[in-house]
């Protein structure tokens, strides 16, 4: 589903038209929704899936010249046309790029404090695989982000060829993977997707056992 993505010479300018226009819901609503993510000066974004950098250049005005923003993508040609954007618009101090797989975001252990993840979670392979990897590259109480289609009775064809679940499996599969759901108050009202949010909780390590050692009785 996703090697198209990965092809070198992908048309990135047909991504932009595609991704970059004020029809597209996510792309009409881009400020009220970094808005609600809130990031402050000096915090580290991942925006996992960048795509054409849309979400990516707008974090890296907010978090600031202290601040830094991850663009994790699988695309090598995504990764090179917001690298170039960065240097026209003076963030490439700011802004890094990350080459990601379908496994996982590649992202340092307890880099980020927020993993922004818009029309993206539907595309993934293996989501518990991946999921374990932005657990693993979140601080402690650092949170993920996710804007996805809202799969419903009555969504439209587009969504219902594209969206793998209703979001409600979606949070399941986020929950089970060491997050809580956490409520936004100012959540933009998206037409055809759904945003939420969920902070990272420290999972119960689990203890081997010896062989043997489960089972002997005392005497």
């Amino acid at each position: 589903m996703n090697k198209k993505f990965t092809a070198p010479e992908l048309d990135i300018q047909e991504f932009v038209k595609r991704f970059e226009d004020e029809s597209r819901d996510i792309y009409a609503q881009r400020k009220t929704i970094v808005d609600a993510v809130h990031p402050q000066l000096g915090d580290a974004v991942a925006d996992l899936g960048a795509g054409t950098g849309l979400f990516t250049h707008l974090f890296a005005e907010r978090v600031g010249p202290k601040g830094k923003v991850y663009a994790v993508d699988i695309g090598p040609a995504f990764l090179k046309h917001i690298a170039k954007q960065a240097n026209r618009l003076g963030q490439e101090r700011v802004v890094k790029t990350v080459l990601g797989t379908q496994d996982s975001t590649n992202l340092l252990p307890g880099s980020v404090d927020v993993v922004f993840i818009c029309d993206t979670y539907h595309h993934f392979e293996h989501p518990q695989k991946m999921l374990d990897s932005v657990h693993g590259g979140l601080r402690p109480g650092g949170r993920l982000i996710l804007v996805d289609f809202d799969l419903r009775k009555d969504s439209s064809e587009f969504i219902k060829q594209r969206a793998r679940a209703p979001k409600e499996v979606y949070f399941r599969e986020i929950v089970d993977a060491g997050f809580e759901r956490i409520e936004t108050k100012d959540a933009p009202k998206l037409k055809e997707n759904f945003y939420a949010e969920f902070r990272r909780v420290e999972r119960t390590p689990v203890i081997p056992v010896a062989p043997g050692k489960g089972n002997r009785r005392k005497r």
